[in-house]
C-alpha cells in the first residue's frame, strides 16, 4: 500500500530565515512530476516594523542555469500578518511550465530598527510519473 509519502516529493526551497531582502531558491528540477504546491511560510517579524508584507512568486526556465521568467498566475496574495502561510498551485509542469522552477520570496518592511521577516518556502512536487518518489531524510 502506498501513502502520500510515496507520491509527493518535498523540496525545502528556502530554508527558514530572518530576511530584509528578496530570497531566491536554487533551481528545482521538476522532471517526472506533473504538478506542485508551493507553500510560503512567515513567522513573527523582528525589529518592530510599523508594517510589513511578504510577496512570493514562481519563475521557470528550460535550463537550470538560464534566464528565469515569472510564471503567469503563480504568485501569492500578499501576507501582511505574523504566522501565516500562502500557497501557489502549479499545474502543467514540463509543459506550460518549464522544467526548472525557482521560488522568490520578498519581504517589504517599513520602519523599525533593522526589521526582518521570518520566511521560508517548501515545494511539494506531485502527480509523479514514477512511484515511489525519493524523499531523503534531510528534506532536500
Amino acid at each position: 500500500m502506498r501513502s502520500v509519502f510515496d507520491q509527493v516529493k518535498n523540496v525545502n526551497a528556502i530554508r527558514p530565515l530572518a530576511a530584509s531582502a528578496a530570497q531566491t531558491s536554487a533551481a528545482i528540477d521538476t522532471t517526472g512530476f506533473e504538478s506542485a504546491t508551493v507553500v510560503i511560510n512567515n513567522g513573527a517579524s523582528t525589529g518592530t516594523p510599523h508594517s510589513y508584507a511578504v510577496d512570493a512568486k514562481v519563475q521557470d526556465c528550460a535550463t537550470s542555469g538560464g534566464s528565469y521568467a515569472d510564471v503567469t498566475g503563480a504568485a501569492i496574495v500578499q501576507i501582511t500578518a505574523d504566522s501565516k502561510l500562502a500557497t501557489i498551485r502549479l499545474d502543467g509542469l514540463n509543459g506550460a511550465i518549464k522544467r526548472y522552477i525557482k521560488v522568490v520570496v520578498t519581504p517589504a518592511l517599513v520602519g523599525g530598527t533593522s526589521p526582518k521577516a521570518l520566511i521560508g518556502a517548501t515545494v511539494h512536487l506531485g502527480r509523479a510519473t514514477k512511484q515511489p518518489v525519493s524523499n531523503s531524510a534531510t528534506g532536500a
